[in-house]
């Protein structure tokens, strides 16, 4: 029952942050084209306005949940190494930790990153993680 839960909340908390960076790369960037900037301006920082306050609070029950799942799902490591299924799930687990630990330390801590300031990467990276979840199981 614990597993399903924290797959549950994992899902729901990593929909909410992939739609957030969706929404703001993919709809708030070409809103620019069509309105003034300074329209452009009020209507980001009302979207952030709600976004502050949910995002970050899906972010980390994202990297707890998903923490807690990889120690479930890992399994042991053969005396051949790792499986395919491992290596994509390493390769997942390390993708998402990044992305949590660059959220975490920027909205609680506000340390901002030194590159990549946009959400054009951080999206890219869950484009990835949503391509390995999906074939990790069949490889």
């Amino acid at each position: 029952m614990i597993y399903i839960a924290a797959k549950l909340i994992h899902i729901f908390s990593v929909f909410v942050y992939g739609g957030f960076l969706f929404t703001d790369n993919l709809f708030l960037g070409k809103i620019k084209k069509d309105i003034s900037s300074e329209e452009h301006t009020k209507v980001r920082e009302y979207f952030m306005k709600y976004v502050r306050k949910i995002v970050p609070k899906a972010l980390i029950a994202a990297v707890l949940s998903g923490i807690y799942l990889i120690s479930v799902n890992f399994g042991e490591i053969s005396s051949d190494g790792l499986s395919n299924f491992q290596i994509a799930l390493g390769i997942k687990a390390f993708l998402g930790a990044w992305l949590g630990l660059r959220g975490i330390l920027q909205v609680f801590f506000g340390i901002q990153p030194l590159v990549f300031k946009s959400h054009i990467f951080p999206f890219a990276l869950v484009v990835i993680i949503i391509f390995l979840s999906q074939i990790m199981f069949s490889v």
